[in-house]
């Protein structure tokens, strides 16, 4: 099982995790990764990774996954526009038990979902 955050661009995964072990405890859950450092660190070396790089980071659909600790209980949280079929793939990459949770957060909205995103990338090209 691996826990951390994901993104979708253009169908494909592209994620950072970790195993359960390796992630840090903060309060009841174990998380890793955050989208915005891993988008800003990232050195593209596929046409996907650099399309991904070409918008703000929180242009693509996004999303993470928790482990409750207290609990015991793989949480997968996604934004709304990703399908079954990708949520499938998500959890198939992470080894993410049948039991899992799928949650809608606000916090994860692409471009599509959020009415007041603004990509920052395309201001600087005006």
């Amino acid at each position: 099982m691996r826990i951390g955050i994901f993104f979708v661009v253009d169908g494909v995964l592209i994620s950072d995790t970790l195993s359960v072990e390796q992630c840090q405890q903060y309060g009841d859950y174990a998380e890793h990764g955050a989208h915005y450092d891993y988008w800003s660190k990232l050195e593209p070396t596929t046409v996907i990774e650099s399309a991904f790089e070409s918008h703000a980071y929180d242009y693509y659909p996004r999303g993470r996954v928790v482990f409750d600790v207290k609990n015991h209980q793989v949480k997968l949280y996604a934004d709304h526009c990703i399908d079954a079929t990708v949520l499938s793939a998500i959890s198939a990459a992470f080894e993410l038990p049948n039991n899992t949770r799928i949650s809608y957060d606000e916090h994860y909205q692409c471009h599509r979902c959020n009415q007041m995103f603004v990509d920052d990338f395309d201001e600087m090209d005006e």
